[in-house]
């Protein structure tokens, strides 16, 4: 497997509006080896890709996604404020991206919400939509949302976000239900490498933009990037 492999961070979001199938097909074009996704639950527990459970920024819409059914959720347009009445996207379903990345042969990276966090009896359909593509794995900042992944199909691939603050950075292996760890551009440095690397469990970092040193020349601890410009990481790869 090419490593380290570049995911497209809401697909190729740094041209088109987040967690759209045109983000995604932007992000396959680019070269992106997967796409990293967000998915929220529509209040009749259909899982759909969006990032944020208020819809103000992404649609004009005072509402939340966990109150609206899915045929209602299929009506909202989403994208770039003045833009989205006109040219505006569709709010994809979690079934819908996933026959996306299987048609192309992705990856897929499905970062759990908070809407997930608090309904986990849903899980057991995510996976299943998620659990015939050859590269996939599931992330969440709510670890005990990784636990119960391991309790519904402990063969998946499962990573935890981690941050500065909440984490028991002295003593990572307790963290068994992780399978690998993912963290900002901003951790990216001691001494929560040092922390990391003595898992020795997979390592992706989010947020970077292709113009870092480390990008350049990648240490071979770093097992992805998640980026929104999918497009840079893949040309330095082929130039170095």
């Amino acid at each position: 497997m090419y490593k380290p492999s570049v995911f497209a961070h809401r697909g190729a979001s740094g041209r088109y509006f987040e967690n759209t199938m045109s983000a995604f097909m932007e992000a396959f074009s680019q070269g992106a080896h997967g796409i990293e996704l967000d998915v929220q639950l529509t209040e009749d527990g259909v899982p759909v890709v969006i990032h944020d459970l208020d819809l103000t920024r992404v649609a004009g819409v005072h509402k939340q996604v966990s109150s609206m059914t899915y045929a209602e959720i299929k009506k909202i347009r989403i994208g770039r404020k003045y833009l989205r009445i006109v040219c505006g996207h569709r709010i994809p379903s979690l079934y819908e991206v996933a026959s996306f990345c299987e048609v192309k042969e992705m990856g897929l990276n499905v970062e759990l919400k908070e809407t997930v966090s608090e309904r986990p009896a849903f899980l057991e359909e995510i996976i299943s939509i998620i659990s015939g593509l050859k590269n996939v794995h599931i992330s969440s900042f709510h670890y005990h949302l990784l636990e119960k992944v391991k309790e519904v199909n402990p063969e998946i691939e499962t990573a935890f976000l981690v941050r500065k603050k909440g984490v028991d950075w002295d003593n990572l292996e307790l963290y068994t239900s992780a399978d690998s760890f993912h963290l900002s551009k901003r951790l990216f440095t001691e001494p929560y490498v040092t922390k990391l690397r003595l898992t020795q469990k997979m390592i992706r970092i989010y947020g970077v933009m292709g113009n870092e040193k480390y990008v350049i020349d990648p240490p071979a601890f770093i097992d992805g990037w998640i980026t929104d410009y999918p497009e840079n990481l893949i040309i330095k790869k082929k130039r170095s």
